[in-house]
């Protein structure tokens, strides 16, 4: 879709073909008859707010879903006509894809009007096959493509998550290896949200399949419960690469108290063996009178030897008791 116009409007010919309609006022949306199309709303822009909240096509409880910024996903039926409420993967530059965009859809069988206010890859993919005469023929198959879109998407990005997290698992980070650790992070951080955002994105398929409207036919809804059941899978999905990071991480965490230990090991190693020797040229250093071999030409050497031979028993000392 074109984000630099607050609304397109694609006139379906029911064979799988569309009709941009380019038109400076959506007042002057035609009526649709007995054909069928499809009016998609940048709602953040006033002219789209506006003809929506003026229009008769819908009531006002679609209205407010339409146009509200914070809906989850879920489906509802209204009046035989559906609402549904869905996100799908961010693949904008520049953005992270777990930081999901929201599009609601409301038709009656006559009537599609979509609306977002982020580039969303699965309307344009719906946009470019009806100017390519490949698209939906009905309201239900536009619901229906439109969640197979979004399932395609979607599972691209875990396919990448996947395959980030089992590259950590080949090639475990160092501990000191601060942006494979950085990856790691991410890799936990995107599988969190992204279950987060599909969990009511599966219930709110499963509403749509317990609750649908009469024109979504037994054909409809077995794609419906196709692209659920992927939703499923990638729930567990992302619940596998967020498990699989933790014992990455608690590897790491391990590996890395595994360095400290032997470093604090290694210290207490040498301060055991330099503590008495550092008692002793500490006591023979006290400035007074009596210091043994203070006036003996052969005083210093006689007291290194003693040094070297204390040190010789601590070492054998350790190993026997296999410090080392």
């Amino acid at each position: 879709m074109s984000y630099d116009q607050p609304f397109q409007i694609i006139e379906l010919d029911q064979q799988g073909g569309g009709r941009l309609i380019g038109l400076e006022d959506l007042e002057a949306v035609p009526d649709a008859g007995p054909g069928l199309t499809w009016v998609h709303l940048d709602y953040s822009r006033e002219e789209a707010e506006t003809w929506l909240k003026k229009t008769t096509l819908v009531d006002e409880v679609i209205k407010d879903n339409l146009l509200d910024d914070n809906a989850r996903p879920r489906s509802m039926t209204h009046k035989d006509g559906l609402f549904i409420s869905l996100r799908g993967v961010n693949l904008n530059p520049g953005s992270d894809p777990e930081d999901m965009v929201a599009v609601r859809l409301w038709t009656d069988g006559r009537w599609i009007i979509t609306s977002n206010r982020r580039r969303l890859l699965s309307l344009e993919d719906l946009r470019q096959s009806l100017l390519g005469r490949s698209g939906a023929v009905s309201a239900q198959m536009f619901v229906c493509l439109l969640i197979e879109r979004l399932a395609v998407h979607t599972e691209n990005v875990i396919e990448a998550l996947d395959v980030a997290c089992e590259q950590l698992e080949d090639h475990p980070a160092d501990p000191d290896d601060t942006m494979r650790r950085q990856q790691l992070g991410d890799v936990r951080h995107q599988a969190i949200r992204l279950k987060r955002y599909l969990s009511p994105q599966r219930d709110a398929l499963i509403h749509l399949l317990n609750d649908a409207p009469s024109w979504i036919t037994k054909t409809d809804k077995v794609h419906i419960r196709e692209n659920l059941n992927q939703f499923s899978r990638f729930l567990e999905e992302l619940e596998s690469i967020r498990d699989r990071a933790v014992v990455i991480q608690e590897e790491m965490l391990g590996r890395l108290s595994e360095q400290l230990n032997k470093r604090m090991y290694a210290l207490t190693l040498v301060a055991t063996l330099f503590m008495p020797l550092g008692f002793l040229t500490g006591l023979l250093g006290i400035n007074v009178g009596g210091i043994p071999g203070a006036e003996s030409r052969y005083g210093f050497a006689v007291i290194c030897a003693l040094m070297v031979l204390l040190c010789g028993a601590l070492l054998s000392y350790l190993r026997f008791k296999k410090w080392f």
